[in-house]
């Protein structure tokens, strides 16, 4: 099995895209929310006159023969160091992700190019869950479908594991199983540039699995009964038909109880709620044509 994102973080974070180069004196930085960073200037004192960083176009560090700390969202959070003019920031927040400029003039008076870095800032997966729905279908194999969740929701990536087999990318997956299947481990990892959590679940096919096609049926009955006790003529009606009529209400069958009692699926809803709408229509027709065909005869 092909391997899945970095396995583990260290308390600090770990710096992904490590000084990426997509451009001329350009980095990239992606930290974790509380870490701390530390961007690294590319300068030595000697032979520098003035330098400054600035964040957004605002200036938060700089060097005039003497470091000063100008008041910024960084206060006391900020730290340059005097003699390569790294900057050092600490506890980071979301609101820290952003654009970081470094200009500095040599002492021979000449303009050194300004670099550039940046720095996203992420929020840590706290816990990922699989949300799992199983519909038992007329063959007697079951469709399967898994949601995997994740607490935070930027920047993510999937990977499923069953077996042998990998998914990559995608936050549901969906496969079919049979009875004769067993027991099915399925492990879902989510991931972001600076954390990796996972969840595991046990996915089972048997025939006492819940079917939502099931309920439908039990809801087109109910509804044909319904229909025909508002249509057909009471003469007409079976002596078993009578009977049932004839319980008291504690033994009616109700739609609604029913309808509530079935576990739909909370995944694809369109989907099942169309072959619903269908399989209705489907024989309120036919109910409809045997009555017509009763009443012409």
């Amino acid at each position: 099995m092909s391997g899945g994102p970095l396995s583990s973080f260290s308390k600090q974070g770990i710096l992904l895209l490590s000084i990426l180069h997509y451009g001329v004196g350009i980095s990239l930085f992606n930290k974790a929310v509380g870490d701390s960073v530390e961007l690294p200037s590319g300068l030595e004192r000697e032979g520098i006159n003035s330098m400054e960083w600035k964040y957004r176009k605002m200036v938060i560090a700089e060097f005039d023969g003497n470091v000063s700390l100008p008041r910024s969202q960084f206060e006391g959070r900020l730290e340059m160091n005097d003699s390569n003019f790294s900057l050092t920031i600490q506890e980071l927040t979301l609101q820290d992700s952003g654009e970081f400029l470094i200009s500095a003039a040599s002492n021979k008076g000449g303009q050194i190019p300004t670099k550039t870095i940046h720095i996203q800032v992420h929020e840590p997966i706290s816990k990922v869950e699989i949300q799992k729905e199983i519909k038992l279908l007329a063959n007697q194999s079951c469709s399967v479908w898994l949601l995997c969740n994740v607490s935070v929701g930027s920047n993510l990536s999937y990977t499923w594991e069953r077996g042998n087999e990998t998914y990559r990318d995608d936050q549901q997956i969906h496969f079919s199983l049979s009875p004769a299947d067993g027991d099915i481990s399925v492990t879902c990892n989510g991931s972001n540039p600076v954390s990796r959590k996972s969840a595991s679940a046990t996915v089972k096919c048997s025939n006492d699995t819940t079917t939502p096609v099931g309920g439908a049926v039990v809801l087109i009955v109910a509804v044909a009964v319904y229909y025909c006790r508002g249509r057909c003529n009471t003469a007409a009606l079976t002596d078993d038909t009578r009977m049932k009529d004839t319980r008291s209400n504690s033994q009616v069958m109700s739609i609604y109880e029913n309808v509530d009692d079935l576990a739909v699926p909370r995944l694809n809803t369109v989907r099942v709620r169309y072959e619903w709408s269908y399989l209705i229509s489907l024989n309120i027709n036919k109910i409809k044509q045997s009555l017509h065909e009763r009443e012409t005869m």
